[in-house]
């Protein structure tokens, strides 16, 4: 089911970022491994090329339209300060003197972001939604390592899996042994907000 938490990732084989050197928003280098379409938009996954706590490499999403090149500008400029702006727009509202002309600014800017705004939520989520018992998963707040344990039935299918049951590798149990202590095997029930499938890649 497709709706607006959740959506289908598509592969698009023959996308002309594959395999490029590129710079996301936030000015980090990175290097796009797949693109997927989700609900229209184009999105990159991304390995960066800043290294990973436990040596690989980190995985990212990216609307393919915020990435830049050396000899290419984003094909949407400007990001960071819009959504500074939209912000600003938003903290306006509150104020007793805000005026209709800043409720229309604010709808209209949050229009334009949405796309770019909840691109990598979506594919993360979609492609989680397909990870099976055994499938690798990168830890993005910790740069860890894990491997999906198993899972619920989810009833709820037209809602996105908000946690899932995992088993830490060694490597991240001996950074914080102290994990140990309350699940002596190792499995965790975590946020998937903090997740990525790792697709092979690493």
């Amino acid at each position: 089911m497709d709706n607006e938490l959740t959506a289908q990732a598509v592969v698009v084989p023959d996308s002309p970022w594959l395999g490029k050197a590129v710079t996301d928003h936030l000015g980090r280098p990175a290097t796009v491994r797949r693109v997927y379409e989700v609900r229209g938009q184009h999105v990159a996954v991304l390995t960066s090329d800043l290294p990973a706590a436990q040596g690989g490499e980190a995985i990212c999403g990216e609307h393919v339209d915020l990435l830049s090149t050396d000899d290419q500008a984003p094909a949407f400029p400007g990001f960071r300060d819009k959504l500074d702006q939209l912000a600003d727009l938003e903290s306006a509202l509150y104020r007793t003197d805000a005026t209709e002309d800043d409720a229309r600014a604010f709808r209209a800017l949050r229009m334009a972001l949405e796309p770019f705004q909840f691109a990598e939520y979506r594919l993360r989520h979609a492609l989680l939604d397909q990870a099976r018992p055994g499938d690798r998963l990168y830890l993005t707040g910790k740069d860890w390592y894990a491997t999906l344990h198993d899972l619920d039935d989810h009833p709820l299918r037209d809602l996105p899996r908000m946690a899932l049951r995992v088993r830490l590798d060694d490597s991240a149990l001996r950074e914080e042994p102290h994990i140990l202590e309350r699940h002596p095997d190792g499995i965790v029930e975590l946020n998937t907000l903090t997740m990525w499938p790792t697709l092979d890649l690493i």
